[in-house]
């Protein structure tokens, strides 16, 4: 059941040189859920200059830069860790599989499972009552104008992943772990460089990181018209990358490890 009553807020405390370490407060009570600390001294400033109550850790994927921070935070108290059930992490304490709905501040959230970054990677999606907006915590899978490197899983992981977070509501609010928006969106351009919304979206963004404001969170309305990424299913996007690596491809999940090489090269 929901707490129809509950309006939720999500504050990015930044951490190392572009991770955004996210904050789900409760403003009726000051409690507060941490996804993927990766330091736990930005927190623990964040938490003492706002005064609030630390209640769960959530973890997406076991990658050191969003787990590095739990053992600190839990020395000044102990709360729950939660994550994938089949991760190297050992410091969660609540393992989590697709399906599975837990409770945050009153409201269910999803678990999404999400491999292709990491094997063990999953979402959080907060279902929010009307007029507010889901909320997903989306980790290094799908990222503002892009999606994660494949460090441990497969092109077809990653792009069954994708399509998945895809399938949410278009109003859901995406909150990655990186503010890597304008590279990814720089590159976006090359792939579709036709794109008049994905034009404006990077000067738009491009306006927001020189005034020091984060690009986040994006929508899934606005990834699946100007993600490349979400749009391998378009003719323009298929066209470019015969363009550029002078193979043909019908396959939405070729043109996506297709994409995804090209990325990794610009």
């Amino acid at each position: 059941m929901l707490d129809r009553d509950v309006n939720l807020d999500v504050v990015p405390i930044c951490a190392m040189s572009d991770n955004y370490i996210w904050a789900l407060c409760n403003p009726r009570d000051d409690s507060v859920f941490i996804v993927d600390p990766g330091d736990a001294s930005p927190v623990l400033e964040w938490l003492t200059k706002t005064q609030h109550t630390l209640a769960g850790i959530l973890i997406t994927h076991h990658h050191y830069d969003h787990v590095a921070g739990v053992e600190q935070l839990l020395a000044h108290t102990m709360v729950p860790v939660y994550g994938p059930k089949q991760s190297p992490a050992t410091c969660i304490t609540e393992p989590l599989l697709e399906g599975i709905c837990i409770i945050l501040h009153g409201l269910e959230c999803l678990i999404i499972e999400v491999p292709g970054h990491t094997l063990d990677h999953i979402a959080y999606y907060v279902k929010t009552p009307a007029p507010q907006a889901p909320i997903l915590f989306s980790g290094d899978t799908l990222f503002a104008g892009g999606c994660g490197r494949l460090f441990e899983g497969t092109a077809e992981q990653m792009h069954d992943s994708l399509n998945k977070l895809a399938a949410l509501p278009e109003k859901t609010r995406i909150y990655c772990g990186h503010e890597y928006t304008l590279a990814n969106l720089r590159f976006a351009l090359a792939a579709e460089p036709n794109n008049a919304e994905l034009k404006q979206r990077l000067e738009n963004d491009t306006k927001a990181r020189a005034d020091n404001r984060p690009t986040l969170p994006s929508t899934i309305a606005l990834e699946k018209r100007t993600n490349p990424f979400l749009r391998t299913q378009v003719a323009s996007v298929a066209a470019k990358l015969t363009t550029e690596t002078g193979h043909e491809d019908r396959m939405s999940v070729d043109i996506f490890s297709m994409l995804r090489d090209w990325k990794d090269r610009f």
